[in-house]
């Protein structure tokens, strides 16, 4: 008897679509090899923005991963209530996020809060905020390696790094380097890239610690350099989309450990046409930011995706099937981080069977100004 597919569920008319599935034993497959591959979780510093769930957050806590990296004040919320050692806002905030950042660092003294700072203008800000709130504030250094979306030049930042140790309401934390621009397909191309747009960041390193300074932690790189960093021993690791993997990061490191751990669900809707077959995952279901397809659907490898709205994908099919309306179909995205903020939970599966549903925790939060 031939085994079902890893991701069938056995109760599938129990399923609504379109619908988001997650699979926990392929997840703590996926949380032990960034563990293998950092050498040790004294070494990783998750991104939560890929699952936002505290259930993940939690599995992670249960192998020794204590701090957590996010981009929302959400998110952060999020990791207060699953009791992490340490929060990095890797998210420059501006005066309000500030403020609300800074009450709850307030509230929650047992955990250690940071964020970013890559511009004078906000660490004169922070400074100013903080001695308001009579509170510390721990500042990383956001570096632009090369990505050219967020962070101050390498050369440029010695005298921003001069200036934050002057100020008491603040404190170093290290250096933040996100290349998230480096994405050859072949490891050592890979590897090389990534080693080379570091030499100025070791530059930076070394021209502060020749002046007396220090520079207590630098974390870098996110999933496509996850491996590259792990081969310099200083730097801690950043990986966010290794816990639930993805189509998009698997054509990028087809030689990864990692497991696709989360798909989406969607049924035959309609057939408008000869071949023509339309779908409920339209772009409130999908990450849509980039071309089609934006999906491959498992039994329609090779397909034509013709086109996407709201709540509709089109696609052309012209080998022989029997497919009816009605038919569920199971599909791995190219971009796992948007798709899951799209849904407020994700159904479990394990072994094949339903299990408890998981909330997307930090899809939604109401400040409390």
């Amino acid at each position: 008897m031939k085994a079902s597919p890893w991701y069938k569920v056995n109760q599938e008319k129990k399923l609504l679509t379109p619908g988001l599935l997650v699979y926990p034993e392929r997840v703590k497959k996926n949380i032990s090899a960034m563990i293998s591959i950092a050498g040790g979780t004294e070494r990783l510093w998750p991104h939560i923005k890929t699952h936002k769930m505290g259930e993940v957050v939690k599995l992670q806590m249960d192998q020794g991963i204590k701090r957590f990296k996010c981009a929302t004040l959400g998110e952060v919320e999020l990791l207060i209530s699953c009791n992490v050692s340490h929060i990095l806002l890797a998210h420059q905030p501006t005066h309000e996020k500030v403020m609300y950042f800074l009450s709850l660092q307030a509230k929650n003294p047992n955990i250690r809060f940071s964020t970013l700072v890559d511009n004078y203008d906000s660490l004169e800000l922070y400074s100013d905020l903080a001695t308001q709130e009579n509170q510390k504030l721990s500042l990383w250094i956001d570096i632009n390696n090369g990505m050219n979306r967020t962070g101050i030049l390498p050369e440029l930042a010695l005298s921003l790094y001069q200036r934050l140790i002057k100020k008491n309401a603040l404190k170093f934390q290290g250096l933040h380097v996100y290349d998230g621009h480096i994405r050859p397909l072949v490891l050592e191309n890979r590897i090389e890239k990534c080693h080379s747009d570091f030499k100025d960041v070791n530059y930076l390193i070394e021209s502060i610690e020749s002046t007396g300074g220090i520079v207590p932690n630098v974390i870098a790189g996110g999933s496509p350099s996850f491996f590259p960093h792990s081969l310099n021993s200083r730097v801690i690791l950043s990986p966010g989309t290794t816990l639930l993997w993805d189509l998009g990061y698997k054509r990028i490191w087809e030689e990864s450990p990692f497991l696709n751990a989360a798909v989406v669900i969607t049924r035959l809707i309609s057939i408008p046409n000869k071949n023509i077959f339309c779908f409920d995952l339209g772009h409130k279901a999908i990450a849509s930011e980039m071309p089609l397809p934006r999906v491959e659907i498992f039994g329609l490898e090779g397909a034509l995706h013709k086109g996407q709205s709201e709540e509709h994908l089109i696609i052309e099919y012209s080998k022989k099937n029997n497919f009816k309306v009605g038919d569920l179909f199971y599909a791995i995205p190219y971009h796992i981080c948007p798709t899951v903020a799209k849904y407020n939970k994700a159904y479990t599966v394990v072994e094949g069977d339903l299990d408890s549903s998981w909330q997307i925790d930090a899809r939604n939060y109401h400040l409390e100004i």
